[in-house]
């Protein structure tokens, strides 16, 4: 394994740097298990560059005294620049959205508004899903929300909850989830049930069907899937598994599958 930012950096952004349109690339996080960590992992790791984090849905910020970010948006306004920059952002990571101070969540912008911001940015990093904190989901006509303009839509999802049992405990939106995945509430979740949750069952059509839809259904510009929590042996081989049952013409058309654990900084390359 080696080191997910020093990966990703490797994979993407040397090629996403030069010459960017709209002054900009747009990595737009979706899934379950580990999306705010892997946008903090990552935009940390370019701190050098201008960085852009904000949700087109809804996530929590960190506490100001983490000092993951450099300065903040919090309100509507077309611009996101630090009170010295002159007329532009400086380097350094800036996270804008809508503050709601009754849930403490950070609301997503006008759509309008982030992509005016997002041109002024060397790298833009969305959190395009929620799922309640749980580790697994299902998804509704309306989600994830992947603004056309992603370069890269990177789907996560834990391996962890492999062998459990399926429920409300453990998955948000329990009978999209069930409808998707072909688990029903209480069997054990098998590696051809979260194939099916990223790839879609059999026949489904790629906008998905039944008010399910699968992980990347509503993904824009390439597709990186990320196998989340892999950290010993036994966990690589579940990983293999699931990536096993996915259909083939579903892997031809990803960028890449990596497996790893955002929380140790470690992936590999599974295809």
């Amino acid at each position: 394994m080696e080191s997910l930012s020093r990966w990703f950096e490797k994979k993407f952004l040397p090629e996403y740097a030069a010459d960017p349109p709209s002054g900009g690339r747009v990595f737009t996080v979706i899934g379950s298990g580990g999306k705010t960590s892997l946008i903090w992992r990552l935009a940390l790791s370019q701190r050098s560059r201008k960085v852009l984090v904000s949700p087109t849905t809804k996530m929590y910020p960190p506490p100001p005294e983490a000092r993951w970010y450099d300065y903040s948006l919090f309100g509507r306004e077309a611009a996101c620049f630090p009170p010295d920059a002159g007329n532009g952002p400086g380097r350094g990571i800036c996270l804008a959205g809508i503050l709601n101070e009754g849930t403490g969540k950070l609301e997503a912008l006008p759509p309008e508004v982030l992509e005016t911001m997002a041109g002024a940015y060397d790298l833009i990093l969305l959190e395009g899903d929620g799922s309640r904190g749980l580790p697994l989901k299902g998804w509704t006509d309306h989600e994830p929300v992947v603004p056309p303009w992603t370069s890269v839509s990177i789907g996560i999802i834990p391996i962890t909850p492999l062998g459990e049992n399926v429920s409300e405990q453990r998955v948000f939106r329990l009978p999209q989830f069930s409808r998707l995945s072909g688990a029903k509430e209480g069997e054990t979740l098998s590696p051809a049930h979260l194939a099916a949750v990223i790839a879609g069952p059999a026949g489904m059509p790629e906008g998905g069907k039944g008010g399910a839809r699968s992980l990347f259904s509503a993904a824009r510009g390439k597709k990186l899937l990320f196998i989340n929590q892999v950290e010993d042996e036994v966990r690589r081989e579940q990983a293999r598994q699931i990536v096993s049952c996915l259909p083939g013409d579903f892997r031809a058309g990803l960028a890449g599958i990596i497996a790893g654990s955002v929380e140790q900084d470690r992936v590999e390359v599974l295809d």
